[in-house]
């Protein structure tokens, strides 16, 4: 299975993460499915330009 598909089960929706270089929280790209979420590969936090593949999702807006 490529990496692709696998993404393809996720929903994808704009959250807050929290960047670990510049310790700030920034808008993103959020993978959602059930309680697992991540954030979109190959991001790029706006303020540090560092990357926010290991950024922990603080905020995700979702109706009940």
């Amino acid at each position: 299975m490529t990496p692709d598909v696998k993404l393809a089960t996720y929903q994808t929706q704009k959250g807050w993460v929290y960047c670990p270089i510049c310790t700030h929280s920034v808008e993103a790209d959020v993978l959602a499915k059930g309680k697992h979420m991540k954030t979109r590969p190959g991001q790029k936090c706006p303020r540090c330009a560092s990357s926010l593949d290991p950024a922990y999702v603080l905020r995700l807006d979702r109706a009940a």
